[in-house]
C-alpha cells in the first residue's frame, strides 16, 4: 500500500557539535556555483566539477544497485537537489561543521545539504565523508517508496550504514567493508573488550539522543555500531537474508517487536547475541555484486553542467537552505529576503517568503498571485495549506464557521492536482481535509488523497484515517492493511487503541474466510484457531479465537461473529471486556491499558473498539469523566488531577481542553498531572482575533520545538 504526507528530516549527526560562526550570504552568493544535472539529481555547488561529478555518480550508482538488489524500488519523480558545499560555506550557513550530509522530506517536496570538500573522489575507495552521504540518501530511498513500510530504528540505520559502504573495484560492487575513518568496529566492544551485540536493547531501542552527554553520545555510537553489524550478519546467507525480510513482514504486520524476533529468528535474543559475536569474531565477510552486462550492468551516467548567475543561485540556496539551518537563522532571513527582491513576481519565492514569514501580507500576496496565475499548482496548494490550517484552529478553538475554510482549502486542493497531479502538498491538503471531514467529498477521493499523503507524513493517525474510510467503503482487507501500518509506526506506543481495532479487525476477517473445521473447532488460513460450538458451519455460542501470536477473543458468538459479551485481548498489552454487536466492540465495556504507557483503564461507551458515549478515563496525569466521540473527550467533563488539586470542570473539543483566559491568552489543549496547561495546542487572543500553534509545559509557554516527553 502507498503511502502518504509525512515530513521527515534525515540527519548524519551522531553526537553534539558546535556550530560553526556564521559569515556573510553575500559572500557565499558571490562564489562560482555550477549546477550539474543527472537522470536522478540536480548538484549546485560552489566545489570543483569533478569533485561533485564523482558524488552524483556514487548516489546514481547506490539507487540502481539498491533498487535491482534489495526488491523494492523506490519511487520515480523529480530530480533530488543537492546544495553541496565546502566547510567554509557551511561555516557561513551557521551548521555544525562536522555535518556532511542532510536528506529531508516533507510535503514541500524533498532536498538535501552535502559537505563535499573532503569527498574522496574514487569509487574503489570509501571515507567517512562519502559513506556519510550514501548513508542518507539511502535512507531516502527506503522511504521514498510505493509501498508503505515502518522500519524498526536498527533496521533502519543498519541498513543504511551497510549499503553506504559500497565500493566498485575489479568488476565488483562490494558492501561490508570497514569505511576508512568510521571507528564503527572499535564501538562494538564493552569496557572489558568483549563483543557485547544486546539484541534485546538493539531492536527495542527507538529513539536516539543526538545533542546530549557524553554517555549519549557513547550510546549512539554504539548503537549504530551494533546496528551495522546485525545487518552485516542478516546479510551473510541466503536464509539469514530470509529471516530479515520475514522479521519486516512481521513488524508490518503490528506485531510486537518481541513476536517479529520470536517467529522470524526462531532463537531468544540471548542466541542471537551469541551468533552475531560468533559472526563478527570468525567469517565477517563483505558481499559482491558483479557489474558485468549480464550481471548488475551499472548504467552510464551521463550529466549536463550549467553556471548560475546570481539570481539564480540565490533561487535555489532560499529553497534548499531554509530546510536545514534554524527557521530565525539570520541566514534564512537574508536568503529568503533577497531571492524575493530579484524576483517580486515569482510565485515559488513568494511562498518560501511566506513560509518563512518574512512579509507580513501573506495571504494577501498569494490571493494576487493567484489572479495572475489561477493554474499554478504551487499557489493552489500552498493557499489550500493555510486555508486547512485555519479550519483546524477554529474548529479546535470552538470558533463557528470552520467548515467554509475547509471546502474552499479541497477545492483549490482539487484544482492544484488538475494541474499538476503529482503535487505533493496538494494531496497532502486533500488527505488532511479528509481527515478532519471524513464524509466532505467521495470516499475514493480522500482514499487518493491519504494514500499520497502518507508517503511524505507517515504517521499513526494518518494511516488510522485511512483505515476508517476503507471501513467506510466496506474494504475490510484495505482497512486491515492501514491500521496495521498505524500500529507499526507507533513505535513509542503511544497510541494503543489502534492496536485493539486492529484485532477487533483481525477476526471480523478472519470469520470471513473460508476455514477448515477440525474436532474441536474451525482453522483458519491466518494461523488462527476456533474453539468451540457451531452452528451451520459458523461459530456460534460461547468460544474462543486465539492467533498464533496469543492474542484471542473468549466469549459470546452468533453467526460467526463476536456478538453479546466477550473479552477481547491484544498481545501488546490492551484489553478490552464488554459488549460486541455484529463482529465489532460496541456498547459498554471497559478498556484496560499496557503497563508503562500514559493510559491505565477506561470504562464507558465503546464504538468500534474506542471511547464513544459517557465514560470515565484514567490515566497517570489524572481521571476524565466525560462524553467521549471517536476516542476524544467532546463536550462537559470533569478532570480530577493525579497530583492532588481540585477538580476542573469545564468543556472538551476534540480532545482538547478549553482552558480560561489567562496571561491574555485562551489555551486549547491538556492538562497534566499538576492541573498545569499542557502539551501542544492552539492560544487564542481577543484583540485581535488571532490563533496561532503554541505549546505548555510546567504550566508555562515555551518554545513550540521543546521536547515535550
Amino acid at each position: 500500500m502507498k503511502t502518504a504526507f509525512l515530513r521527515r528530516t534525515l540527519s548524519a549527526l551522531l553526537m553534539s557539535i558546535p556550530l560553526a560562526h556564521a559569515g556573510d550570504v553575500s559572500d557565499l552568493v558571490d562564489r562560482n556555483w555550477i549546477d550539474i544535472d543527472s537522470p536522478h539529481f540536480r548538484v549546485v555547488t560552489d566545489q570543483p566539477e569533478d569533485v561533485a561529478r564523482h558524488m552524483i555518480v556514487d548516489l546514481e550508482n547506490l539507487r540502481y544497485i539498491s533498487n535491482r538488489v534489495r526488491g523494492a524500488q523506490s519511487l520515480d519523480g523529480p530530480p533530488l537537489t543537492i546544495v553541496a558545499m565546502g566547510r567554509s560555506s557551511f561555516a557561513t550557513l551557521g551548521l555544525p561543521q562536522n555535518m556532511t550530509g542532510v536528506f529531508q522530506m516533507s510535503r514541500h517536496g524533498y532536498a538535501a545539504i552535502a559537505r563535499i570538500e573532503d569527498y574522496v573522489t574514487s569509487a574503489a575507495a570509501s571515507d567517512v565523508s562519502r559513506a556519510t552521504i550514501l548513508h542518507e540518501y539511502h535512507h531516502f530511498l527506503l522511504h521514498y517508496s510505493p509501498e508503505t513500510t515502518a522500519y524498526p530504528r536498527w533496521y533502519d540505520e543498519g541498513m543504511s550504514e551497510y549499503w553506504s559502504s559500497l565500493v566498485i573495484q575489479d568488476g565488483m560492487a562490494w558492501f561490508g567493508h570497514p569505511v576508512e575513518g568510521s571507528y564503527r568496529e572499535d564501538w562494538l566492544t564493552d569496557r572489558t573488550g568483549r563483543i557485547n551485540f544486546d539484541t534485546k536493547w538493539l531492536f527495542n531501542t527507538t529513539k536516539l539522543n543526538y545533542e546530549s552527554t557524553r554517555a549519549d553520545a557513547r550510546e549512539t555510537a554504539r548503537f549504530y555500531a551494533c546496528a551495522k553489524y546485525a545487518i552485516h550478519y542478516f546479510n551473510s546467507s541466503p536464509e539469514l537474508r530470509r529471516q530479515l525480510a520475514h522479521y519486516l513482514r512481521l513488524h508490518n504486520m503490528g506485531l510486537s517487536e518481541d513476536q517479529a524476533v520470536r517467529f522470524a529468528f526462531r532463537k531468544s535474543y540471548e542466541e542471537l547475541d551469541v551468533d552475531m559475536r560468533r559472526y563478527v569474531e570468525r567469517r565477517l565477510t563483505a558481499r559482491g555484486f558483479s557489474t558485468a552486462k549480464d550481471a548488475l550492468d551499472l548504467p552510464q551516467v551521463q550529466v549536463k553542467v550549467t553556471k548560475l548567475d546570481q539570481a539564480a543561485t540565490y533561487a535555489v540556496l532560499a529553497d534548499v537552505v531554509p530546510r536545514f539551518a534554524k527557521r530565525d537563522a539570520k541566514v534564512v532571513r537574508e536568503l529568503v529576503d533577497t531571492n524575493l527582491k530579484l524576483h517580486p513576481d515569482d510565485p515559488k519565492a513568494t511562498i518560501i517568503a511566506v513560509n518563512h514569514g518574512i512579509v507580513d501580507d501573506g495571504t494577501a500576496r498569494l490571493d494576487a498571485l493567484l489572479k495572475r496565475y489561477p493554474n499554478d499548482a504551487n499557489l493552489l496548494a500552498t493557499r489550500a495549506e493555510g486555508l486547512h490550517m485555519a479550519a483546524v484552529a477554529m474548529r479546535d478553538t470552538g470558533m463557528p464557521g470552520w467548515e467554509a475554510p475547509l471546502k474552499e482549502a479541497r477545492d483549490l486542493a482539487r484544482r492544484a492536482i488538475k494541474a499538476d497531479p503529482a503535487h505533493p502538498l496538494a494531496y497532502y491538503v486533500l488527505g488532511q481535509v479528509y481527515k478532519l471531514a471524513p464524509g466532505i467529498g467521495p470516499v475514493q477521493e480522500g482514499v487518493a488523497g491519504l494514500d499520497t499523503l502518507v508517503i511524505y507524513e507517515p504517521r499513526p493517525g494518518s494511516f488510522r484515517a485511512l483505515a476508517h474510510l476503507y471501513l467506510r467503503n466496506r474494504q475490510m482487507n484495505e482497512a486491515i492493511r492501514s491500521i496495521r501500518t498505524a500500529v507499526a509506526f507507533d513505535a513509542a506506543g503511544k497510541y494503543p487503541l489502534d492496536a485493539l481495532l486492529m484485532e477487533n479487525l483481525e477476526i471480523v476477517a478472519d470469520m470471513a474466510t473460508s476455514a477448515t473445521a477440525d474436532g474441536k473447532g474451525m482453522r483458519y488460513p491466518s494461523g488462527a484457531v476456533y474453539e468451540g460450538p457451531l452452528a451451520a458451519g459458523k461459530p456460534d455460542g460461547k468460544g474462543k479465537w486465539l492467533r498464533p501470536d496469543g492474542s484471542y477473543y473468549e466469549g459470546d458468538f452468533v453467526q460467526g461473529l463476536p456478538s453479546g459479551r466477550g473479552k477481547l485481548v491484544s498481545e501488546r498489552g490492551i484489553a478490552y471486556e464488554g459488549e460486541f454487536t455484529a463482529g465489532m466492540a460496541r456498547g459498554i465495556g471497559r478498556i484496560s491499558f499496557p503497563a508503562g504507557g500514559k493510559m491505565i483503564s477506561y470504562e464507558g461507551g465503546v464504538e468500534d473498539a474506542v471511547p464513544s458515549g459517557p465514560g470515565v478515563l484514567v490515566t497517570k496525569d489524572g481521571r476524565l469523566e466525560a462524553t467521549f466521540a471517536q476516542g476524544e473527550a467532546q463536550g462537559d467533563g470533569t478532570f480530577v488531577p493525579a497530583h492532588g488539586t481540585a477538580p476542573i470542570r469545564g468543556k472538551w473539543l476534540y480532545g482538547a481542553y478549553q482552558w480560561p483566559q489567562a496571561d491574555k491568552v485562551a489555551f486549547a489543549g491538556g492538562i497534566d498531572g499538576e492541573g498545569r496547561r499542557y502539551g501542544m495546542g492552539w492560544c487564542r487572543a481577543d484583540a485581535p482575533v488571532r490563533i496561532d500553534p503554541c505549546r505548555f509545559k510546567d504550566g508555562h509557554q515555551v518554545a513550540l520545538d521543546t521536547d515535550d516527553d
